[in-house]
């Protein structure tokens, strides 16, 4: 087969756009975002236009908001075929990875670890659990923390960079992504339906209605069916999802309304047929397994209510969700596979918020406010060896995690131009783990494939409970801002602020396969910014710019000092710092044109690395972080006689290359890194769409990756040295499909 080379894919991707056209990739969606998709029209004034956030619990413009925001409109996300968050942050500067599906596809409650912003990653659990470790990225969907049925109805999203633990917590180190889904309206009944197909069988199916029941009470119904084929194993990487929510609005006075709310997601998640084995640097050869399927579900019942009491306004968001895994996972371990067991019987998180909030009219601005987390799980883990059925390890594990958080935070009018900000916040959080850890000593042991490897079994069971299995923590963090308005369309700012996460303790393999106990201590950092917001020529022109430095007081990782066969973990701390910046361009030089790029660039290092940490991670940046991402976009309108419109979109997207995985300090010396990295990766998205007159109907046409542009996105590091054994996943290959909508 011909291969491209990065020049070539540039070539290939530049004709792709002088052939189509771009998709908008900066804070500027195509659609109003306060309106609802429903009703959603393509802006006609030659200006951005003002776009109204909630990024700090206010609806603010997000050009006075003096932090890095970015916003995506829901219509142009449903245009583009971006359903997954990892599609949806594609071109969102700073913020690389996506949702999590856990260990090999078998899902996970908190698909948010998955995420990294500026540089920033959460932290992974050591091998043996599935348990999900503490985001550092804080997701939001309807307000509800870590909340479900964010990838459908979408009204808009905003992705808040820089710690936000002032009014986020303990999962804001990195930032915040918070998507709003289309409110109930008490004006007209309306609805709209969407139906996508695409390649690798994809079929989605999409949809809400409205429903004014009265002049004060309303309904919202949606759903969301989504289901596609692997892309290198069709039956084994087959991945099914049925969502479905419905929102009522309760009005009874003009100064009090309420948003009840039910959800679920059903997912059905395969794995196995191929493992993906590296060959060579960057190449990966199909090795023939079965296949293994999953089953996870949520359930969520929320409400927000909120209540303006003369001059303030009081909001309560009560939530309730559980998790519910039952999976079979099958795991390339080297020359044999592991068959993996999890089943979840239990998860429940229960989380309450209550903020009271000033005028927004006043000198000083202030809100206030309490956060309550309640996590409980059950949950069981096993592996064992498919050919013989030796057992590797089994976990039976009994989590509690509370955390309660009471913020403050103000903003003061020193004069018309000029303002401070600043905000305190106290968290204790909680964590019972409870747990019993068996490991098989004689696991590796062999020659594999043999009906004796592994054989015979030593089982050894390690209990944690108590005080062994308790911890405790309490953290304040801090923010203080100065922004200024140079003029009515610039704003700088320069911000300090301060974020943490709570430790752990979990149990895993250590030397001999013996079972060994992994405290996690704290995780704080500080980070200093400065930014700037501005529009020129009567907003034709947007620039928006940011550089950053961040302290971070330790990132903590299990690493796997032993074999593949018989892993042996140990706890590292590194401390580490991270320091870049982003600039998003955005330009309308007509009614017709929108055009622009945005790019970023973050070198996230470890520093005053002990001896062991260089021992055990060689390199001195953190891997799974690319160090510089850039997009550029351009999209014209045609309008059409008949009043209906044609829109091209056109798109590249760079990302540089970076380390899959941490390797050894003789694991590089025997020309690992090679094996690790992933490489540059140039791709490049169209579209096309029709609107009718009316903004009822409409048709839209996309290629995501043009060029078939494809690199390593995951590895699992077996060994290097003396034999490789190493297996992976790919980035998405070229996809397309048309998306037909109809609104009434």
């Amino acid at each position: 087969m011909m291969q491209l080379s990065l020049g070539n894919k540039v070539c290939l991707t530049a004709l792709a756009i002088a052939l189509s056209t771009p998709v908008l990739a900066q804070t500027e969606p195509q659609t109003d975002p306060k309106t609802s998709p429903e009703s959603a029209q393509a802006p006609a004034a030659p200006s951005p236009g003002d776009i109204i956030v909630t990024a700090e619990r206010r609806a603010v413009n997000v050009q006075k908001v003096p932090l890095s925001v970015t916003v995506r409109s829901g219509e142009d996300l449903r245009q583009q075929g971006r359903n997954s968050l990892a599609q949806i942050l594609e071109n969102v500067a700073g913020v690389s990875g996506g949702g999590s599906l856990g260990t090999s596809g078998g899902g996970s409650d908190t698909p948010e670890t998955g995420v990294s912003i500026r540089g920033v990653p959460s932290n992974a659990s050591a091998a043996g659990s599935i348990l999900s470790a503490v985001p550092t990225t804080a997701v939001y969907v309807d307000e509800v923390y870590s909340g479900v049925g964010g990838g459908y109805d979408i009204d808009r999203v905003e992705v808040l960079r820089g710690p936000q633990g002032t009014l986020y917590g303990r999962s804001a180190t990195a930032g915040v992504i918070t998507t709003h889904t289309a409110d109930p309206s008490t004006e007209e009944f309306s609805g709209w339906g969407l139906a996508e197909i695409g390649n690798y069988d994809l079929r989605h199916l999409s949809g809400a209605i409205n429903v004014p029941i009265s002049d004060t009470v309303a309904l919202r119904v949606s759903g969301n069916h989504f289901s596609r084929d692997g892309y290198d194993a069709r039956d084994g990487g087959a991945f099914r999802s049925t969502d479905g929510r419905a929102k009522l609005l309760l009005k009874p006075t003009d100064n009090l309304s309420a948003v009840l709310g039910v959800a679920f997601q059903d997912n059905v998640t395969h794995t196995g047929e191929y493992s993906l084995q590296v060959t060579a640097p960057d190449e990966f050869t199909k090795v023939p397994i079965d296949i293994a399927t999953g089953h996870n579900r949520f359930r969520q019942y929320w409400a927000n209510i909120n209540w303006e009491l003369g001059g303030i306004s009081l909001t309560y968001i009560p939530a309730y969700r559980t998790w519910h895994q039952d999976a079979d996972i099958l795991v390339a371990n080297g020359p044999t596979v592991l068959a993996q067991r999890q089943y979840t019987p239990k998860d429940n998180f229960l989380t309450q918020e209550l903020r009271i909030a000033s005028s927004d009219s006043a000198k000083f601005t202030w809100q206030t406010g309490a956060f309550y987390y309640d996590n409980k799980i059950e949950s069981q883990n096993s592996a064992e060896l498919q050919s013989n059925g030796a057992l590797a390890y089994s976990g039976l594990t009994h989590k509690t995690t509370r955390n309660l958080g009471i913020y403050a935070e103000g903003t003061y009018h020193l004069t018309q131009t000029l303002r401070f900000s600043g905000g305190l916040r106290y968290d204790h959080t909680y964590v019972r783990n409870e747990q019993d850890y068996t490991a098989n000593l004689n696991f590796g042991a062999g020659i594999p494939g043999t009906p004796e490897f592994s054989y015979p079994e030593v089982l050894v069971t390690k209990s944690v409970s108590g005080d062994e299995a308790t911890r405790r923590f309490n953290n304040i963090t801090y923010k203080a801002r100065l922004e200024y308005d140079l003029n009515p369309d610039s704003l700088v700012y320069a911000s300090v602020a301060s974020a943490f996460l709570p430790g752990d303790v979990q149990v895993a393999s250590g030397a001999d396969n013996q079972p060994i106990v992994l405290p996690y201590k704290e995780e704080t950092l500080t980070s200093y910014e400065i930014g700037s917001k501005n529009r020129f020529f009567g907003g034709v022109l947007q620039v928006n710019g940011a550089l950053f430095f961040y302290d971070y007081g330790g990132y903590q990782t299990a690493v796997n000092i032993g074999s593949a066969f018989a892993p042996s973990f140990i706890q590292i701390t590194a401390p580490a710092q991270m320091k870049g910046g982003e600039v998003e361009i955005f330009v309308r030089p007509g009614s017709q044109d929108r055009l622009g790029i945005n790019a970023s660039y973050v070198d996230a290092r470890f520093v005053n690395r002990s001896e062991a940490t260089k021992a055990y991670i060689s390199q001195t940046r953190i891997p799974n972080i690319p160090s510089t991402s850039a997009n550029a976009f351009w999209e014209h309108r045609f309008d059409l006689a008949s009043g209906s419109t044609f829109t091209l979109r056109g798109e590249v997207v760079y990302r540089s290359s970076y380390d899959l995985a941490a390797i050894s300090a003789a694991d590089k010396a025997a020309g690992g890194l090679d094996y690790v990295k992933a490489d540059d990766q140039v791709l490049g998205n169209v579209n096309l769409n029709w609107t009718s007159a009316d903004k009822r109907f409409s048709l839209s046409g996309y290629v995501r990756n043009v060029t078939n542009s494809r690199t390593a996105s995951t590895l699992s590091v077996l060994s290097i040295s003396p034999s490789l054994s190493i297996t992976g996943t790919r980035t998405d290959p070229r996809t397309y499909g048309i998306v037909a909508q109809a609104k009434f």
